[in-house]
């Protein structure tokens, strides 16, 4: 037994996760104290969480499967899931026809947030001394936090600006390029909407296989589109590539979140090189949660159906026209090709976020809580707010009508 005062030593934690923070709890923060306008009803515009019901198949497999609650799920997902993703892609992606492996290259995965957060984890070697992550910017915070916490700095890739982001390659010098562990790329991207071609693609993986890092390719939006569909990494990989290592050095990430409302589910998939993928499944079989069964086979029967994304876009393109309506007449309004988000460009969009909230019980998001700021000073994202259309027509009518007033907007066809 120990006798006399005991010394408590200070905890020590990790001291990269004072590096970041939640976009969302940065906005508490902007709000607090700030009460919303009591003759309103709030909107809350400001996450991009789908308020669509999802298709009835997806009760109906739980259900179905509802004696599987007791049993542990596969980390890796079930012949039936597997088969699905693997039918989806085929569908959706005429590359990969033929192409794909599914014992060694595809694995479900508890959201791509995980898949996401993991690259980093299995990329990143600590035997390097500076590695790098590359990721645009503004970004979705995960890529960041994934960098930081593998231990490789976060460095930001250049764009065009207002309205189109294009990502700009062109100052990644060779001795960046030889540090650097990680690319993340997301298109459709969050919070913009740009698409990247396929000419960029190809010439990110490029160069990804020139200097042995890992590109991964966050395509969570890929059905989210207005009149085309994007093009998507793995076609541009099955045409750079004919043989087996046509997947070297990629890693692309699909979802259900936002292509069948099911964000609750947490269910996804990661389809790529076979050694990441191998990589991914041993750190996934070791120490992170598993979909259940009863939501695998809700997944499974997701992926195999198409007519409800198709349903999905047509009540997106609604919304689309309904800001075109409110905000075209708006010199910082411009309809992206994808995504279900506006990144409307005003003065200051925290004073504006702060304003809505309390004026307009409308809630949306400062750009700036998605972006970081330039080595010079500086943050790109302070002149924008980022708007989710996620409601239904009315609501959605109702939230831009009250930010159309803000700005002084008059809505083009009143």
């Amino acid at each position: 037994m120990l006798s006399g005062r005991v010394r408590v030593m200070t905890l020590r934690t990790n001291e990269r996760v004072d590096r970041f923070e939640s976009p969302f709890r940065r906005l508490d923060a902007l709000l607090a104290g700030v009460a919303p306008n009591p003759g309103l009803t709030p909107i809350m515009m400001h996450v991009g969480e789908p308020q669509d019901a999802p298709p009835a198949v997806l009760a109906q497999a739980v259900a179905a499967h509802a004696g599987e609650w007791n049993r542990y799920p596969p980390s890796l997902g079930t012949p039936e899931f597997l088969a699905a993703a693997a039918g989806y892609l085929e569908r959706r992606y005429p590359g990969v026809r033929g192409r794909l492996r599914r014992e060694l290259e595809l694995s479900a995965v508890a959201s791509t947030r995980e898949a996401l957060f993991l690259a980093a984890a299995v990329a990143v070697s600590p035997t390097r001394a500076t590695p790098l992550a590359l990721m645009p910017n503004p970004f979705y915070q995960t890529y960041r936090v994934a960098a930081i916490m593998a231990g490789a700095e976060p460095r930001y890739l250049r764009h065009s600006g207002f309205p189109l982001f294009a990502l700009d390659f062109s100052d990644l010098d060779s001795a960046t390029l030889a540090r650097t562990e990680i690319l993340y790329l997301c298109s459709p991207s969050n919070p913009d909407g740009h698409v990247l071609p396929a000419a960029q693609l190809r010439h990110a993986i490029g160069l990804a296989r020139e200097h042995g890092f890992l590109v991964v390719f966050d395509e969570c939006y890929a059905e989210l589109y207005d009149r085309e569909p994007p093009p998507g990494a793995l076609d541009v990989l099955a045409e750079m590539d004919g043989g087996d290592g046509w997947l070297d050095n990629a890693l692309v990430l699909h979802s259900l979140s936002k292509r069948s409302s099911a964000a609750g589910m947490r269910s996804g998939f990661a389809v790529g090189d076979p050694r990441v993928i191998a990589a991914l499944n041993r750190v996934r079989l070791n120490g992170t949660a598993c979909t259940p069964l009863p939501l695998l086979a809700a997944a499974t029967a997701l992926w195999s159906e198409d007519t409800h994304v198709d349903a999905m876009r047509a009540r997106l393109r609604a919304r689309f026209d309904l800001a075109d309506r409110f905000l075209g007449g708006c010199a910082g309004y411009y309809r992206p090709p994808c995504g279900f988000f506006l990144w409307l460009r005003v003065d200051d969009g925290a004073t504006l976020a702060r304003s809505l909230w309390a004026g307009s019980a409308l809630k949306v998001l400062p750009g700036e809580f998605l972006t970081q700021p330039a080595p010079a000073g500086g943050n790109d994202g302070r002149g924008f707010v980022r708007i989710a259309l996620v409601h239904d027509l009315d609501t959605t009518a109702t939230g831009l009508a009250r930010l159309a007033a803000a700005l002084g907007i008059q809505p083009v066809n009143a």
